[in-house]
């Protein structure tokens, strides 16, 4: 069947279906008459070989009286609830706009195999995590279309707004840099420092520079970078080289780091993106995972554990610090004066420790996981005290230490 929207049809201007309880007993029969026989005949509009039918062939239709037909229309055209086309056909508002709905799904689903091929080519192409999904590019195509109109104004008028702004956006990303040009009034002389003295030129930067320098930029295009970008001495600048690091050696230390660092593997993305921004910096592997292990290992102390990757940040920028300057990066060595009990406290706790951070992980609800935490501990042999290293300690402590 082709469908043709009419011309009439407005999609912002159809009345809710709540509103037909307000209307007369008699308008809401023949509206639901007329709506039964527009879906058995499968259509949305009252016409037939491109024929529009009249009140008397529609009432036949719907099974209605002519005159009661005749008295009842003008009333739900006035409502809207149903309207006639360009042609002066009968038609449903709300199965035209019901099929335009599954118009637009069979198009939604038709283009998903063209989404899913262009996303993973952006995939590869590194704009989007290894984790991520289709959804993270609709994401971000709908945010780049702006969010919802503003007060007052139409879509229209919003998409006008958008197209602008993305206009003006574009102008100022490629706008020509400005040109580095030795001059000015004292041009003859050099400066005391031995620095070039350089005056920037633009095309239309709307101020006066103090004296007229003739340029063609477009002749200058091929002007030393050295000139362009900064005044400085070529020996005072202090810019690292930035190493090219295998994707090989990248993954293995994510690897390395998830499992160290007691990360969830919706972290992998961002965990790829800091240890390669830290390999290309100059920081070893291994100095990079014992770093995360060494902070790692100090929050699981105080009972806490990391669910980003962006907590470890700093510690390896200290870490690293340290290592450079010959400070000892090596882990302070554990007392060995423990006692007994001292000793089974602490490896109760370390199991305990693995217990709840699994069950965080299945539960993601930190309140779940403490109520049901006593029933936990005693199913994998724990004291039922809580979650706690100091309440592990008190538990196993004799007594008469106690007292």
């Amino acid at each position: 069947m082709t469908f043709q929207v009419p011309s009439t049809f407005d999609r912002d201007d159809i009345p809710a279906m709540a509103f037909l309880k307000v209307l007369p007993a008699e308008q809401r029969g023949v509206f639901h008459s007329l709506m039964d026989a527009l879906k058995s005949a499968r259509d949305v509009v009252f016409r037939v070989g491109g024929r529009a039918l009249d009140d008397a062939q529609v009432a036949q239709l719907a099974c209605e009286n002519v005159e009661v037909m005749r008295r009842v229309l003008p009333e739900l055209e006035l409502t809207r609830f149903m309207l006639r086309d360009e042609d002066g056909a009968l038609y449903s508002p709300h199965l035209v706009e019901r099929q335009i709905r599954r118009a637009e799904r069979a198009a939604a689903r038709a283009a998903q195999p063209r989404r899913l091929e262009e996303f993973k080519a952006r995939q590869e192409a590194g704009e989007f995590a290894p984790g991520a999904s289709v959804k993270a590019m609709t994401s971000r195509a709908n945010a780049f279309k702006g969010g919802r109109p503003r007060k007052g104004e139409t879509k229209e008028q919003a998409r006008e707004r958008r197209e602008r702004d993305e206009h003006e956006a574009t102008q100022q990303r490629e706008m020509r840099l400005l040109t580095s040009m030795p001059g000015g009034r004292n041009s003859e002389t050099k400066n005391q420092n031995q620095f070039l003295e350089t005056v920037l030129v633009s095309g239309d930067l709307g101020f006066e520079t103090g004296f007229e320098v003739s340029v063609d930029l477009e002749s200058e295009k091929d002007i030393s970078l050295l000139n362009s970008k900064s005044t400085k001495p070529a020996e005072t600048k202090t810019d690292k080289p930035v190493l090219e690091i295998a994707e090989s050696l990248i993954s293995q230390t994510v690897a390395r780091v998830l499992k160290i660092g007691r990360l969830p593997d919706g972290q992998a993305g961002f965990a790829k993106s800091i240890c390669g921004r830290f390999l290309r910096q100059g920081v070893p592997a291994d100095v990079l995972v014992e770093a995360v292990k060494q902070h790692a290992e100090k929050m699981a102390l105080n009972g806490d554990t990391a669910n980003r990757m962006g907590a470890f940040c700093k510690p390896i920028e200290r870490f690293w610090a340290d290592h450079q300057a010959g400070v000892s990066t090596a882990p302070e060595p554990e007392p060995v004066s423990l006692e007994d009990w001292e000793e089974r406290a602490v490896a109760a706790f370390t199991r305990a420790q693995g217990i709840w951070n699994e069950a965080f992980r299945e539960k993601r609800d930190f309140s779940a996981v403490q109520r049901a935490w006593p029933d936990l501990a005693q199913a994998h042999g724990l004291p039922d005290c809580p979650y706690e290293r100091s309440a592990y300690l008190d538990w196993y402590r004799p007594q008469e230490q106690a007292a």
